[in-house]
């Protein structure tokens, strides 16, 4: 008897979060691409580009680096970490504008910019 009352306890709970959660706005579109010997990957929040997030990871240390969108009224990514050196993604597409299958991109850390091409995943 116990059991079972603690089982619809532990059920209830569950399904109660899942109600309560509020849905997203907005869709996360995902892009990859790779230059110079470094892997980018953008999420793109599709109707809240304030949401999107750029990873890039150097594939010789397999070290990563978080970028956020700053202020700006471009998509221009700034590392959402201190990091050192000054570094920079800019992308070129609009943030209001529809999510395309490809984009192009400039990464510049001090000073030495390489283009990139990010193209969408499924």
């Amino acid at each position: 008897m116990q059991f079972r009352v603690l089982f619809t306890v532990v059920v209830l709970i569950f399904s109660c979060r899942s109600a309560v959660a509020k849905p997203k706005a907005y869709e996360v579109v995902k892009y990859k691409g790779k230059a110079e010997g470094l892997i980018f990957a953008l999420d793109f929040g599709d109707g809240y580009p304030d949401a999107s997030e750029m990873k890039v990871t150097d594939r010789k240390s397999g070290k990563s680096t978080r970028f956020g969108l700053d202020d700006s009224s471009e998509m221009r990514f700034v590392p959402a970490k201190q990091v050192t050196g000054k570094r920079e993604i800019v992308l070129k597409m609009t943030r209001n504008g529809g999510p395309p299958d490809q984009v192009d991109g400039i990464y510049t850390v001090d000073g030495k910019q390489t283009q990139f091409t990010l193209r969408r995943i499924e």
